[in-house]
């Protein structure tokens, strides 16, 4: 199973992919991750791209009964969308002694109220025990039993919080990580250990990194190479210097500048991007 690193953004930028690595997973609900940064960044043009149909950090755009949250969409690519399911497993709204967890059934994987597990933060867990038919993990309340490569080059699987925004993660995380699940559309997140911050017009990460916007300010990502105007689901799928940004017409990579400048832009308006203060992203 491919594992790619993701930072969702927001509206304006909407993710970032960081690099990628090979991973087998043979467990049910399956489950891939990969550490970035907290979505919720909003640039000021709002919510434009039509892959964008709610905010995942606020909450909003939903009705009564769904959450949103970020999916791979039907036509490819990713975006977000309003759910409706039995739970929230960020509210966990189950009934006293139930928590609410992704659990699969028949190749479907739905947000449940099931038993609630033992395993606490960061302990090991076992991915897919099963009860009456259900398959999920054994991890407390709010958590989530994830996959992480180790220096052996094997897996062990350890609890980790599920988030919306980084808020709800420990001061030294950020809700940055994706997982896809077997049997559904929706990419919920996790929470991660923090990208480095870097100057996105210094452009000075170690290589093979380089700099790029996030909701919480420039960080550190792998380097993509795609030029202005080709389409994008990930910022650091563009070269350096460039962002991933809705234009209006989906997602594009259009360079940065600085509002006021230097840099400017060579065409287009230089909008500011949320959360990345001296940056935005040349619009057309």
């Amino acid at each position: 199973m491919r594992m790619r690193l993701w930072v969702w953004l927001g509206s304006l930028v909407l993710s970032l992919a960081l690099a990628a690595c090979d991973d087998n997973d043979d467990h049910e609900p399956s489950s891939s991750g990969d550490s970035g940064i907290d979505g919720g960044a909003r640039g000021d043009g709002g919510l434009q791209d039509g892959g964008l149909a709610c905010d995942v950090a606020r909450q909003e755009g939903c009705g009564a009964g769904e959450s949103c949250h970020f999916a791979n969409l039907p036509g490819g690519g990713t975006g977000s969308r309003c759910f409706a399911a039995e739970c929230d497993v960020v509210k966990q709204d189950c009934a006293a002694g139930l928590r609410c967890t992704y659990a699969g059934a028949g190749g479907v994987t739905s947000r449940r109220c099931v038993a609630a597990g033992t395993a606490t933060e960061g302990a090991r867990c076992t991915l897919a025990p099963t009860d009456a038919g259900l398959a999920f993990d054994t991890c407390e309340a709010g958590l989530f039993c994830k996959d992480e490569r180790q220096d052996d080059g094997g897996t062990a699987f350890s609890c980790r919080r599920l988030c919306h925004t980084s808020t709800q993660c420990d001061a030294s995380e950020a809700c940055n990580t994706v997982l896809r699940l077997a049997g559904t559309p929706e990419l919920p997140l996790l929470c991660g250990e923090r990208s480095q911050p870097c100057d996105p017009f210094a452009q000075a990460c170690a290589a093979p990194l380089s700099c790029y916007p996030s909701s919480s300010g420039p960080v550190c990502a792998g380097s993509g190479t795609r030029g202005p105007g080709e389409s994008c689901d990930f910022s650091n799928q563009c070269a350096p210097g460039s962002a991933c940004v809705a234009a209006g017409v989906g997602l594009t990579c259009r360079p940065l500048c600085r509002p006021g400048g230097p840099p400017a832009c060579s065409s287009g308006t230089c909008r500011p991007l949320s959360g990345n203060a001296g940056v935005g992203a040349c619009l057309p």
